[in-house]
C-alpha cells in the first residue's frame, strides 16, 4: 500500500473490520501507526469508562428478567369473588332498565294520535286531507311528549294555585 490510511480506514481498523493489506500497513507504517494510537487513546477512555458505568447501573440481570417474565399470574379468589359481585350488580341493575325503556317505547306507540276514519262518501279528499293536518299539527304542538303528560297535572297553573292570605 503505497498511501497512508485513510479516516474511514483507521476507523475500520480499530473496529477490526480492516482488509489484511490494511493491517499489515498499520503495523508497519509508523506515521499510521502512530495516528492509530492517537485515534485508540480516546476511543479506548470512551470504551473503560461506557463499561465503569454501565457496571454502576442497577439493571437487572437477565435471569431475572427471565424469572419475571415466565412468572404465571396468579389471580387471587378474592378477586374473581368481586368480578362476579360486580357482574350481578350490573345485572341486576341493567335488566330493569331495559325492560322499563322497552315497555315504555310500546307504551308510546299506542299513545300515537288515531286519525278520524275517512267518509267515502267524500270524492274530493279535502275533508281527510284537513284532518290529516289538524292531527299532524296537534301532534306537533305538544310542549311535552305524550308520556310525559300526566306530570303536567303536578306542575302549578295560575288556575290551580291558591292565592296566599287565607280562604278568598
Amino acid at each position: 500500500m503505497s498511501n497512508h490510511l485513510s479516516q474511514d480506514q483507521l476507523s475500520m481498523w480499530i473496529l477490526g473490520r480492516s482488509t489484511a493489506e490494511e493491517l499489515r500497513h498499520g503495523r508497519e507504517c509508523p506515521q499510521c501507526r502512530a495516528e492509530l494510537a492517537r485515534f485508540e487513546a480516546p476511543v479506548a477512555a470512551f470504551r473503560s469508562a461506557m463499561l465503569e458505568w454501565s457496571d454502576r447501573e442497577s439493571a437487572p440481570r437477565i435471569e431475572e428478567v427471565l424469572t419475571v417474565h415466565h412468572r404465571p399470574q396468579v389471580i387471587s379468589k378474592a378477586l374473581w369473588h368481586w368480578v362476579a359481585v360486580g357482574t350481578a350488580a350490573l345485572l341486576l341493575t341493567a335488566i330493569p332498565i331495559y325492560r322499563q325503556t322497552f315497555m315504555q317505547r310500546s307504551g308510546a306507540d299506542l299513545e300515537l294520535p288515531s286519525l278520524p276514519p275517512v267518509d267515502p262518501s267524500d270524492e274530493s279528499g279535502e275533508n281527510a286531507d284537513a284532518m290529516l293536518m289538524d292531527a299532524v299539527n296537534a301532534h306537533l304542538s305538544r310542549t311535552i311528549p305524550a308520556p310525559m303528560e300526566p306530570i303536567m297535572a303536578l306542575i302549578p297553573t295560575p288556575d290551580n294555585v291558591s292565592q296566599k292570605g287565607g280562604t278568598q
